[in-house]
């Protein structure tokens, strides 16, 4: 009898633009930033317990030479080198101990390694009909979902366990050599929910079927597809098999629709984005202290302070992105409902009053008649405006501008709101 398998979808773009899709990406960068805050933590703790450690090591180091020197009557020499080898012995010791691994910081790499497993074995889904998301982004959470899978059989939520042993079922729940797997479970099951609710509140004219699975990498699995707590707990070597087996629920349409909905609401790990949090070196937080205190006790004003405020927007936003293409939304410009990448200003441009989408430097308070210069609308917050009066007409003409072109930036604002004027510290 002849076989027939499931026919990939042939697609364009929304269902197979994922070259920034890696798998175990956000483990492995956790892993590395553990590992350097973990070498932090090592070299301020080395630089106090390594001297304790020689001072405690000294009286005794002494007396051990003197005993092996006076009461074994050993050579000088030999009581030196017994001196030498606790002194210098003992502070090693400590130091050696300052690099034993942390098991949870070896969790996060055997996570990722796990997780790379798990995606050479996915990726032959693809033939069958499946289109395969890798390491994706909850909103507002920091947990991610290892594998993410739409096709004919619905919707496959996977995470990785990379728990060596064998997997048993006792009255407390699915153990693995006697470690508990209910949080792995949990988190499973609750990367399921979010999947579940999100895609039926952007889809709520379709079914979508959403089944969470768990990935025993390591460890056997004692049967082939079993549930827990509505979670399938699998070995990997029995998952190609299990999606397969799965009924068909969506079709080729259905599947397009979800794949959509899905990149947009769990975008990839590894795509850049603002950073939750900036870390600061002192000089940095000093230079930005100044700078507010400067404009706290002028009232506001930082008309001088342009350049240099300037400058610190631009290096907090450097390190707010992680990689060199700016991930960080656009700003609008308008009031016109319009949205999309053609409509607003990356916001670097905001900030430092570079031209628009459109080649059309902003207008508005973002400009600098006295100077010449243009900067950005959180700057101008800081600067009192000008009574129009009192600007010059040739000033005017010499922005290229007509009055009506001035009040652009004032309006921007949104209807019924007050003009710029003189701000707080929390405005720079």
């Amino acid at each position: 009898m002849a076989s027939t398998t499931k026919s990939p979808i042939r697609s364009s773009s929304p269902l197979r633009d994922h070259t920034r899709d890696r798998p175990g990406h956000s483990l492995e960068v956790a892993y590395r930033r553990a590992r350097e805050q973990q070498a932090q933590m090592r070299r301020e703790r080395l630089a106090y317990t390594v001297p304790r450690a020689a001072l405690r090591a000294f009286p005794i180091a002494v007396v051990f030479a003197v005993l092996v020197a006076s009461g074994l009557r050993l050579p000088v020499s030999v009581a030196v080198t017994a001196y030498l080898v606790v002194q210098l012995g003992w502070p090693l010791v400590v130091i050696g101990r300052s690099f034993d691994p942390v098991p949870e910081i070896e969790a996060l790499r055997e996570g990722a390694e796990s997780e790379r497993k798990t995606a050479r074995i996915v990726n032959r889904l693809r033939r069958y009909g499946y289109v395969v998301m890798h390491d994706r982004r909850v909103a507002h959470s920091e947990a991610s979902i290892g594998h993410l899978l739409v096709g004919p059989g619905g919707v496959m939520v996977m995470k990785s366990d990379a728990s060596p042993g064998t997997v048993r079922y006792s009255k407390d729940g699915a153990k693995v050599d006697g470690q508990s797997l209910k949080k792995p479970l949990d988190l499973t099951k609750w990367l399921g929910e979010e999947v579940r609710n999100q895609t039926r509140d952007a889809l709520p004219m379709l079914k979508v079927p959403v089944r969470p699975i768990l990935i025993m990498v390591e460890a056997g699995v004692l049967w082939s597809d079993g549930a827990i707590d509505g979670v399938t707990l699998i070995s990997l070597k029995d998952l190609v098999s299990y999606v397969r087996g799965r009924p068909d629920r969506l079709n080729p349409a259905e599947v397009t629709k979800v794949v959509a909905v899905a990149q947009r609401l769990f975008p990839p790990a590894t795509a850049n984005q603002l950073a939750d949090h900036v870390t600061l070196d002192r000089d940095q937080w000093l230079t930005l202290m100044d700078a507010l205190r400067t404009i706290l006790e002028r009232g506001g004003n930082a008309t001088d302070m342009l350049d240099r405020l300037t400058r610190i927007e631009n290096d907090l936003a450097r390190l707010a992105e992680p990689g060199g293409r700016s991930g960080i939304p656009g700003a609008r410009t308008g009031d016109n409902g319009d949205s999309g990448d053609g409509d607003s200003d990356d916001l670097i441009n905001e900030l430092t009053g570079s031209a628009g989408p459109a080649g059309r430097p902003a207008l508005g308070a973002a400009d600098d008649p006295s100077t010449g210069r243009r900067r950005g609308r959180i700057l101008a917050a800081v600067r009192p405006l000008r009574p129009a009066a009192s600007r010059p007409a040739g000033d005017v003409a010499n922005d290229g501008g007509t009055s009506a072109d001035l009040d652009v930036d004032s309006s921007a604002d949104g209807p019924g709101r007050p003009p710029h004027g003189p701000a707080g510290p929390s405005s720079a």
